[in-house]
């Protein structure tokens, strides 16, 4: 194993080496070193560059001689400090997580495990295609591939009746665990098991075994894990509770060691285990699973005197934080983490529940048991075996508190089944050569470094995974933004022309990759003189211009850049992806159909039938899953070069794409005006456009000599526009061509909208046309408009909803400003449920929320319960006196003053304020009306006096949606 050290140009490698040497042998005792040529990462070479290879016998070595190196400002490579498995999978090749085949391979019986293989890394080779082994091998054995999931859930209970058992309480404890097995893709049990504590009645569809106490209901679970060893284990919040909680008492009872052994067959001390395979850490609480994200992290650098829990990358703002037990050969998966990242924006219920989850994706509920009901039959059981009274009464009701915790168990495969989760990480994990345990655990900003080093690996090129300190901090160029046209369009159709994947694409056209960028003109024109064609990089940073140049690849392979090419290598394996996918897709919708017009008549479906379409859904979505890999990479590649805490940053490169965007974007716009078409709204990656007005003059007169209905003539409208913008599409392409030399650059159209409304950047909404015609759809399509974002009451969404499609119904003739009083005034005279005055918070006790401190403080002093920080609570918001200070003052009106947990207002019948509810949607109205000409800057304001356009934009539009809540607030009062 080895690093490489760069050969400073002022030096010899001979005398380099001898400097070298002086380091390392004051800190390891064997190693070799040998000269290498290699091309760096940065920076433009034409041939390669001088390198020491420290080779040493161990990772323990190497990290030593690595950090020695470091320490001494030496400029090093290939240096991954930590995952070392990462560099070695890459720099070989190989699939940890896909299919590979072994030959010259040793083989032996093992005592624990069923195979144990010995063989070199040369003669393991990934298999990239299943079909050129199908002489072989069956393909379908190696597409259902048998992987064994144990999927789990614990139950509880503390020493008070009704008190939620914690983790750290040593009175509490855990009195069941239930178990259930499967393979990979089928969310039917091959085992459900029972393990209890008390005698429980047997279910013919479940093993129940009674352990008698808490210290072997442990044993048991070990046991069960010998016997299976799993390789993927699922569990709903397991790393938040279940994990922690069965640690604590496994450490507690002096158990974890022999629990170790016996599920992994090897002896480690409880501290080894607790520093090296747990985690987390004995005793200290957890920080709670749900956490606002501070600073950008992806967890590729583990803690090296011990691991830790690990945050994974929920989204941009939040993260969750993971404990459990790392057994060897088995991957943890927490179900409930997996989906948060599934549905990032979702309007999650408290703590996004596992019941949240099972009915957004269509499956069955939970077993319906409160935790009161539960914890009561326990501690029931409980007296029953004290007394030695066993009633068979409590030994059934036992029975049904173990279906309720299998089911919990059970659902988890069912969801990960459902959304195809283990199939879509191990496609993530094959490309970039890293495990299935990397694609849950890591953010993909990791996984593309570790794709790039792929690459750059087999082009002889080397580079560093040490980030770069001080970073001038700063903002990038922003993307090209033409100004929506506000309000209603009803005249005309609208279509959007969006660049398919732009910086991907602009990377791919301008050969933007670091090896390919020259920082300084001197070197530029050298190469230029050289008979290179460049592109310029220019944009402001910091208030001055940064420049840099671009070698261009003049369409030849020899000359394109290590981004260019890893795009284009995941571009093409897409378009063939999405080319398999077609005709599986027809055939999947036509059967999906075929299915489901049986069942309206009341028919039932042959078994063949069945067959053939759960035959087609797999086999589609065993390769949808390689493409939406494909598609994480190319969607992440832009993020993680524009990231300054990622080693692979480059401020050039990162502002020449944005820069590049919005050159190509105003090209486009230049482009299509002189053609006559209008542009409703463009921002970064696309343009909304309306046709000049002379391809509608058939259908105009003919609608107007009352020869076409409404919907007719509209109908026509948009076919006739469908027609025009693929001939656009079409002549916009060859444009770019044109004038960037390379056909990568290519925009497409997919949908007209029409009507359409806009009311803001980024923020709009329409009926969408595509293939058919549709002026009545089930739902509008929308961008940037919130009316189901977390917190909203359902009262928020029926206003926003209601606006919406009374703006776009066909038959509408009112302006959007009269659709929206009109709502208000409905909504106010409603007779409305409670339930739809129900608002979701989180707690975030470092979060300057002061209605939720304000709240929180009041339930303080009532003694009710406080949620845990990131746990989510119901409350409504309810009429009541004004308040008073000590002096006897009224005291401004606070929400925080006026919220109550939805139960107790419930229970006390308190009235709601519905004014509070209407006055909660006024940024949301002030949006829809704020293009009228009543909340316009007057041309003598300031705002209007603006040379920088964008900056004039953006203030109109405050200015405008500030007076217009201003007005709706006046008018919500007159209701």
């Amino acid at each position: 194993i080895f690093f490489d050290i760069f050969v400073p140009d002022n030096e010899s490698v001979d005398d380099f080496k001898i400097k070298i040497d002086e380091i390392l042998c004051n800190t390891i005792n064997i190693y070799k070193i040998e000269h290498i040529k290699a091309f760096p990462f940065r920076g433009y070479n034409i041939e390669k560059r001088s390198y020491l290879r420290i080779f040493t016998l161990g990772s323990g070595d190497r990290k030593k001689a690595l950090q020695a190196i470091q320490d001494n400002n030496f400029e090093t490579a290939s240096d991954d400090m930590f995952s070392f498995h990462r560099k070695i999978a890459r720099e070989n090749g190989i699939a940890i997580s896909g299919w590979s085949m072994i030959s010259k391979y040793r083989y032996k019986k093992h005592s624990h495990y069923t195979h144990d293989f010995r063989v070199s890394v040369n003669d393991f080779r990934p298999v990239e295609d299943l079909k050129k082994i199908s002489d072989r091998f069956p393909i379908s054995a190696l597409m259902r591939d048998r992987t064994l999931i144990l999927t789990w859930d614990i139950e509880t209970q503390s020493r008070e009746l009704g008190e939620f058992a914690e983790i750290h309480d040593e009175e509490s404890i855990v009195f069941m665990i239930c178990m259930t097995l499967h393979w990979k893709d089928d969310p039917r049990p091959l085992k459900q098991i029972c393990l209890v504590d008390l005698e429980t009645a047997p279910d013919p569809r479940r093993i129940t075994v009674i352990c008698g106490n808490q210290t072997n209901l442990l044993k048991a679970f070990a046991l069960c894990w010998k016997a299976f060893i799993p390789d993927i284990q699922f569990g709903f919040s397991d790393s938040e509770y279940d994990w922690p909680f069965i640690m604590e008492r496994a450490c507690r009872l002096n158990l974890l060691e022999w629990m170790w052994k016996q599920m992994t067959g090897s002896f480690k001390s409880s501290k080894e285990i607790q520093k090296w395979n747990y985690y987390g850490k004995i005793g200290v609480k957890s920080k709670n699973s749900f956490q606002i994200k501070k600073g950008d992290t992806d967890n590729n650098e583990e803690e090296i005197d011990r691991v830790q829990s690990i945050i994974i990358k929920i989204s941009p703002e939040d993260n969750y934080i993971s404990t459990f037990l790392k057994i060897p050969g088995c991957v943890p998966i927490d179900v409930r983490a997996c989906f948060m990242k599934l549905y990032p924006r979702a309007e999650v219920d408290k703590k996004s529940s596992l019941a949240f989850y099972l009915k957004l994706c269509g499956l069955g509920s939970k077993a319906d048991m409160p935790y009161n009901k539960m914890w009561k039959i326990y501690s029931e059981a409980k007296k029953s075996v004290s007394l030695n009274k066993s009633h068979p009464s409590t030994i059934q009701n036992m029975s049904e508190v173990a279906h309720y915790c299998i089911i919990d168990a059970l659902r988890c495969q069912e969801l990960i089944v459902k959304r195809n989760v283990i199939n879509d990480y191990r496609e993530i994990a094959s490309i970039a050569y890293v495990s299935l345990f990397d694609s849950h655990y890591r953010a993909n900003g990791m996984k593309v470094r570790n794709l790039l080093g792929a690459y750059a690996f087999k082009r002889d090129m080397v580079f560093s995974t040490r980030v770069c300190k001080n970073i001038e901090k700063g903002k990038f160029p922003g993307a090209y933004v033409f100004p929506p046209k506000k309000g209603i369009e009803a005249e005309r159709p609208v279509t959007g022309l969006d660049f398919a994947s732009l910086y991907p694409s602009l990377i791919m056209t301008y050969n933007l990759s670091p090896e390919k960028i020259i920082l300084t003109p001197d070197e530029a024109n050298f190469v230029q003189n050289n008979g290179n064609n460049l592109h310029k990089i220019e944009f402001p940073f910091n208030n001055h211009i940064v420049q840099a140049w671009s070698v261009r690849h003049d369409n030849q392979l020899e000359k394109k850049g290590l981004y260019p090419i890893v795009l284009e290598d995941l571009f093409n394996k897409r378009v063939e992806l999405k080319a398999q996918l077609d005709p599986l897709g027809k055939k999947k919708k036509l059967l999906g159909k075929m299915i489901s017009s049986l069942k309206k008549k009341d028919k039932k479906n042959s078994e063949s039938l069945n067959l053939e379409y759960s035959s087609i859904c797999f086999d589609y979505d065993y390769l949808d899953s390689k493409q939406k890999a494909l598609k994480v990479y190319m969607n992440t590649f832009y993020g993680e070069a524009g990231n300054s805490k990622s080693p692979i940053f480059l401020r050039e490169l990162a502002g020449g794409t944005t820069s590049a965007g919005k050159y190509n974007l105003n090209l486009v716009a230049e482009f299509v005006t002189k053609k006559g078409f209008g542009i409703k709204y463009g921002d970064t990656d696309s343009l909304y456009l309306s046709c000049p007005v002379k391809y509608y003059k058939k259908c105009d007169k003919a609608f107007f000599e009352k020869e076409l209905s409404k919907e007719a003539y509209w109908t026509e409208m948009v076919k006739i526009t469908m027609d025009v913008m693929k001939k656009l599409r079409d002549q916009v392409n060859e444009y770019l061509k044109i004038k960037n030399n390379t056909s990568y650059l290519k925009m497409a159209y997919e949908e007209v909208l029409f009507p359409v409304c806009f009311t803001g950047k980024k923020k709009y909404f329409g009926v969408q046309h595509e293939k058919d015609i549709d002026f009545r759809p089930d739902n509008l399509f929308m961008r940037g408009i919130d009316i189901v974002k977390q917190g909203n009451s359902e009262l928020f969404r029926f206003i926003g909803r209601k606006i919406m499609q009374e703006a776009m119904n066909i038959d509408n003739t009112r302006t959007i400003h009269e659709i929206v009083e009109d709502t208000l005034r409905e909504a106010r005279n409603k007779e409305w449920d409670f339930n739809e005055f129900i608002v979701m918070g989180t707690w975030k006790p470092k979060k300057e929320n002061l209605c939720n401190i304000r709240f929180m403080g009041r339930m303080r002093e009532r003694s009710e319960r406080i949620p845990d920080p990131g746990e989510r609570f119901s409350y409504v918001v309810v009429k009541g006196p004004r308040l008073r200070d000590e002096k006897g003052r009224l005291i401004a009106h606070r929400i925080g003053d006026y919220m109550e947990y939805t139960d107790i207002a419930k229970e006390q019948k308190m009235e709601i304020d519905i004014n509070y509810y209407l006055g909660s949607t006024l940024a949301m109205c002030a949006r829809f009306i704020n293009e009228d000409d009543r909340y316009q800057p007057p041309p003598s304001h300031k705002i209007m006096q603006l040379k920088d356009l964008d900056e004039k934009e953006k203030q109109i539009d405050a200015y405008s949606q500030k007076e217009a809540k201003k007005w709706l607030e006046k008018y919500i009062k007159s209701l």
